[in-house]
C-alpha cells in the first residue's frame, strides 16, 4: 500500500517538476551554459521517468527509496522556485537577480539527476539479469 502511494506521488511530482521548470525558464536561459545543461538533464529526468512507467517493471514501484529521491528532488526544486517568486527584491527594478545562486543549485540538481539516471539503468539491468 505504502509502496503504491509513494510511486504515484512520484509520478505526480514529475508533473510538478515540469511545472517548476517552466516557471524557471527565464532564469535557466539567463544562466548560460549552466542553465542549458540543467535543462538537458531535466529533460533526461523526465524521459527516464517516462521510461520507468512504460517499462512496467514492478521493481520501480517496490523501491520506496528510489521513489523518495524523485520526490525530494521535486521538493528541492520547489524551494528554489518559491525563493525566486517570494523574494520581494526579485521584482524591484533596483535589484539584480543573483544567478550564482541558481547556477550552484543547477549543478547540484544536475548531479542528483545523473545519479538517478545511473541508478535507474542499474536497477533495470539488474532486474533483467535476475529474471534470466
Amino acid at each position: 500500500m505504502l509502496k503504491n502511494i509513494v510511486y504515484y506521488l512520484r509520478i505526480v511530482s514529475v508533473v510538478l517538476f515540469i511545472v517548476f521548470i517552466c516557471m524557471l525558464l527565464k532564469v535557466i536561459f539567463n544562466s548560460g551554459m549552466f542553465g542549458i545543461s540543467f535543462l538537458v538533464m531535466c529533460s533526461l529526468f523526465v524521459l527516464i521517468n517516462i521510461f520507468t512507467v512504460l517499462s512496467r517493471k514492478r521493481i520501480y514501484r517496490d523501491l520506496i527509496s528510489y521513489n523518495l529521491i524523485s520526490l525530494a528532488l521535486t521538493f528541492y526544486l520547489g524551494i528554489i522556485v518559491v525563493k525566486l517568486y517570494t523574494d520581494y527584491r526579485a521584482y524591484s527594478m533596483m535589484y539584480m537577480i543573483n544567478y550564482d545562486y541558481f547556477k550552484t543549485n543547477f549543478i547540484i540538481i544536475d548531479l542528483v539527476i545523473l545519479g538517478i539516471i545511473l541508478n535507474t539503468l542499474f536497477i533495470y539491468f539488474w532486474d533483467i539479469k535476475k529474471d534470466q
